[in-house]
């Protein structure tokens, strides 16, 4: 029988609140698309049959300490979503490109190529901090293990190459995958079933972090 889901924060509300007046245009892109990955994680979580907790936007992840390690930063980065549970953790990173064919240029850098076959580079795709956004949930949580995705919009066509970006170096990043993906149930393998609850004291150390709380802080 299905479960619900408890919901931590809100999608794209650092975009929103702050982004939009230096980022303009790209800070709605970018937050509508983070609203549509908290959509779909929520649909799919909610007809698991056991209970999760879904957190959107952290912020402010700087001198994080716990599980005997060093403290660690991600000066302005944040993370856009977290889905957790007692045995495991998983980071979704919302990434509205927009339409085109994603992939790696002749240098292995990450690039978008439009229709009217314009490339705009991806740097996102060259990006080595998902272990430290690892590393970070890795010291809320206790140490336990989980692991990293990339979401694009469904309309973006990924390119093969696309596995070979430096976001996705095994053992310290994650796949690059469509929307469809999540609702499609990719991501069970991640939680067997049935995943246990989460720890109490996971879910406060992460919700410390929520951009909402953040702001009233």
């Amino acid at each position: 029988m299905p479960m619900s889901v408890t919901v931590h924060g809100s999608p794209g509300w650092s975009l929103t609140d702050s982004g939009g007046a230096k980022y303009g245009s790209d800070a709605r892109r970018g937050a509508f698309h983070e609203r549509q990955v908290a959509r779909a994680l929520e649909q799919w979580l909610t007809a698991r049959a056991d209970h999760f907790h879904l957190f959107h936007d952290l912020e402010g992840l700087n001198q994080v300490r716990g599980a005997g390690m060093k403290p660690l930063s991600l000066g302005s980065a944040n993370i856009d979503h977290v889905v957790l549970t007692g045995a495991t953790w998983l980071i979704i990173d919302a990434k509205g490109c927009g339409a085109g064919t994603l992939g790696l240029d002749t240098d292995g850098k990450g690039m978008l190529v439009k229709a009217d076959g314009t490339a705009v580079p991806q740097r996102w795709l060259d990006d080595r901090r998902a272990y430290s956004r690892g590393g970070i949930i890795y010291r809320l949580t206790g140490g336990l293990r989980g692991g990293t995705a990339w979401i694009v919009p469904d309309t973006t066509l990924l390119h093969p190459s696309i596995k070979h970006a430096t976001c996705s170096t095994p053992g310290k990043g994650g796949p690059v995958l469509p929307m469809r993906a999540i609702t499609d149930g990719y991501f069970d393998r991640y939680f067997p079933a049935p995943q246990p609850a989460a720890d109490p004291a996971h879910i406060e150390a992460l919700a410390a972090y929520l951009s909402t709380r953040q702001q009233q802080s």
